[in-house]
């Protein structure tokens, strides 16, 4: 349709059959190229002014739709051209690239739905070598979605299993990719480590680190250092934690049960932490005390899928338990949805998985207690596909930690 000046046939792919105008050819033509080399005008405008369309494509051989036209000089090629370079710097769509903490940046998209992933990182200001240890994530109330550097995350671009999500608007957001906590612990960027510290402090909060309550209390301590500064005893009495406060340092689900309790010796380790001479109270340094702290727990580092369990509650009857499913470098952890108790936590090569029918569960089976059960979620073909790429990445000495 473009090639051949089209005009409404154009209008109606783009529009009632939703086609990609940047779909290539063998030779890496696209649609533009064509309508550009024909010179028609109308067809380059309707093509312009798709949200989606990447201004800087390029074919085989290196060449614009503005090259494509100015060499062939057909039909009404210099209205083309006018249009072609006019779009060159016509301003560009943005996606917001949010962070852990709430805060965002808005990334130009300069090609369109063919921008990747990489070239979206590029404009977050992280240094090279730092930029290999995040990713963009799309999320919504029921999905968390990595994609590769390859790929555009936005949902339209996507041929998803699951079913219509218009109804939970996508977030774009910036999160660690799962890599082995060696190459955590290379990390020096400040940026790099406050990302990090943002994305473990926001999952502690939440209650998706299951950890024994001296962990906690420790961590407590080194938000306390990192929020309010050094202590002063004359401020930071036992009602200084507040119920309100303990909310800023304490996970959600031990608030009530737990975190009354545990107030001074909070303040104890808070002290400690502030008088000692050995401990920096720069605050990527504390930032990165509280990630060393956080390495050691099993799930951190997950990405979490919402699914659901069935246990027996009686001979004839069966108990539907709802769980997050978290796969990271160590391996696969269920924890209950409502309390956030890991409810089993199983290192690779202590277990297989087994994708079942129609990619709406999947089974697992526990080589050292033979146990096997079934986790029912429509993400199960992506937990699979991410246990299949993580169990391939964690080095043999770190199956042991």
């Amino acid at each position: 349709a473009c090639r051949y000046g089209k005009v409404e046939a154009t209008r109606m792919l783009l529009e009632k059959g939703k086609c990609n105008p940047n779909l290539l050819n063998g030779q890496l033509s696209s649609p533009l190229h064509f309508a550009a080399g024909g010179g028609h005008a109308e067809i380059v405008q309707i093509l312009l002014n798709h949200p989606e369309i990447d201004r800087h494509i390029t074919d085989q051989q290196g060449r614009s739709p503005l090259n494509v036209c100015e060499e062939n000089k057909q039909n009404e090629w210099e209205e083309t051209a006018k249009l072609l370079k006019e779009a060159i710097n016509k301003p560009y769509e943005k996606a917001r690239i949010y962070r852990m903490d709430g805060s965002y940046r808005s990334v130009e998209l300069k090609h369109g739905n063919n921008t990747t992933v990489q070239q979206i990182m590029e404009g977050m200001r992280l240094s090279q070598e730092t930029q290999q240890y995040f990713t963009i994530w799309i999320c919504s109330e029921n999905l968390s979605f990595q994609n590769p550097f390859s790929q555009f995350p936005l949902i339209p671009n996507l041929n998803l299993p699951w079913g219509n999500l218009r109804p939970f608007p996508p977030l774009l957001s910036l999160v660690t990719r799962n890599h082995s906590l060696n190459l955590s612990s290379q990390i020096e960027d400040p940026l790099a480590i406050l990302i990090l510290f943002d994305e473990a402090r926001y999952n502690l909060l939440k209650g998706f680190y299951t950890s024994p309550d001296a962990k906690l209390i420790t961590l407590a301590s080194l938000l306390l250092q990192i929020v309010y500064g050094n202590y002063e005893s004359k401020k930071h009495k036992q009602g200084f934690l507040n119920e309100e406060n303990l909310k800023s340092i304490v996970p959600i689900t031990k608030l009530k049960s737990k975190a009354p309790h545990w107030t001074n010796r909070i303040l104890h380790e808070y002290k400690n932490l502030s008088t000692s001479e050995g401990v920096s109270k720069e605050m990527h340094h504390l930032q990165r005390m509280f990630l060393q702290n956080c390495w050691e727990i099993p799930t951190y580092g997950a990405a979490f899928f919402t699914g659901q369990i069935f246990t027996k509650a009686s001979s004839s009857s069966h108990k539907v338990i709802k769980v997050y499913v978290g796969v990271n470098v160590k391996g696969l952890h269920l924890l209950n949805m409502e309390t956030k108790a890991l409810l089993l936590s199983l290192k690779y090569g202590c277990f297989m998985w087994q994708l079942g029918d129609g990619d709406t569960c999947f089974q697992i089976h526990s080589l050292e207690n033979k146990m096997s059960f079934i986790v029912h979620t429509k993400q199960a073909g992506l937990v699979i596909k991410l246990l299949m790429k993580l169990n391939g990445q964690l080095m043999p000495a770190e199956r042991n930690e």
